[in-house]
């Protein structure tokens, strides 16, 4: 079987008592079919247009607005770092300046970031269906990546951590598959070079590897080119921008924390219990290596919360979290499902349902999203401006 994709593949069975016959298709069988996947891509682009829809015209957060322009001042000639503050790595606006030079609006910039949040769950879609050959829970995994609710909040916004989602996603999928360890690194090279916490996510993904070393090269080549071609182009303005202004913004106090972390774990709540099941019933995996890397992915990506404490940085850092979680989510309830467990059944059920409840909020109720906001929170995280008032 060397060579092939069974090489990457660890099949327990599904249940107990029930034969690992899975494994044994682990070849034919690694990659869902494409009417599958495609199905699975045309129920999220609906999803996509139905919030694009809902959202049309609103506006969220201050963030897009700074980025979205600053891309279209180096589209059109000014210098990026040196000629125009720029407090990202170049990642964001590579993308804002790409999807502007197609066609300038804001609307189809958003409809661009949304789209690339689309691949992001059509690879989160390749994750599921290696874990469990679920058709089902294959066919929800992008549209449910897309209704995790700082998705919704965040719909399109040209952010960082909106546009490092296919890179994170593919990176956490090649990470457990020994041949693709050099794809898995560039990825993860990447990631830094669109938002610096990354590094995070991207030194755990190579540590898992199952070739950590060549995994690791193919990540330094990368970060040291990204860097280098950066300097040369930009020299000590961008070290200025993304390195040295971020240190010097200064951190919140203690008591502003204290709300930003009870409102992630409020908004987490729901998946963290789902996908807790996915790890309870791990000896359902038919790709146990690839669940292992799924679940280190959603661990390195709450310890970049810890980012949180510098100013300037808000709980937009929770659309990479929730997508990283929600393909754990699904899996849990369907390993439950599977085990024909009655409570953990109606757990995961709730969390999820729980979950989509806080973003149906945020379109319904825009100016008070409850039960998006956490109990006896202040109205921080609701809508900037409506439709009306943006116009």
């Amino acid at each position: 079987m060397r060579g092939t994709a069974a090489a990457d593949v660890q099949s327990p069975g599904y249940a107990a008592g029930e034969p690992a016959r899975r494994g044994m298709h682990a070849t034919e069988a690694g990659y869902p079919s494409p009417a599958l996947l495609g199905a699975a891509a045309l129920l999220g682009l609906a999803v996509l247009v139905g919030i694009h829809l809902a959202l049309a015209g609103t506006y969220w957060d201050y963030s897009e607005g700074v980025y979205a322009l600053t891309s279209r001042l180096w589209l059109h000639g000014s210098a990026l770092y040196s000629g125009t503050i720029a407090a990202q790595p170049p990642g964001v606006f590579i993308i804002g300046a790409g999807l502007l030079a197609i066609h300038d609006s804001l609307e189809w910039l958003r409809f661009g970031v949304a789209v690339l949040d689309l691949g992001a769950g059509v690879i989160s879609a390749v994750v599921v269906w290696r874990i469990s050959r679920s058709k089902p829970a294959t066919l929800l995994a992008p549209a449910s990546l897309l209704l995790a609710p700082w998705l919704v909040r965040e719909h399109g916004a040209l952010l960082p951590e909106l546009v490092a989602l296919p890179v994170l996603m593919g990176a956490a999928a090649m990470s457990a598959q020994g041949r693709r360890a050099g794809a898995a690194g560039l990825l993860c090279g990447l990631l830094p070079l669109i938002k610096l916490p990354l590094f995070i996510p991207a030194v755990a993904l190579v540590a898992i590897s199952p070739k950590p070393r060549r995994c690791a090269v193919w990540a330094a080549m990368t970060l040291v080119i990204g860097v280098v071609s950066l300097l040369a182009l930009a020299g000590s303005a961008a070290w200025r921008d993304v390195i040295e202004a971020q240190m010097q913004s200064g951190y919140h106090t203690l008591s502003v924390l204290g709300g930003y972390w009870a409102q992630a774990a409020w908004n987490l709540l729901g998946l963290l219990v789902a996908a807790a099941f996915a790890w309870l019933y791990r000896a359902q995996a038919v790709d146990r290596r690839l669940l292992r890397a799924s679940g280190v992915l959603t661990i390195a990506m709450r310890v970049t919360l810890l980012s949180t404490i510098k100013l300037g940085t808000s709980l937009n850092v929770l659309v990479p979290v929730q997508a990283a979680l929600m393909p754990l989510a699904l899996l849990g309830a369907t390993f439950a499902i599977r085990a024909n467990r009655t409570l953990p059944v109606a757990v995961c059920v709730a969390g999820l349902l729980f979950t989509l409840a806080q973003s149906v909020a945020l379109v319904v109720s825009p100016e008070d999203p409850v039960p998006f906001l956490r109990p006896a929170s202040k109205q921080a995280w609701s809508v900037v401006a409506s439709k009306p008032q943006l116009q």
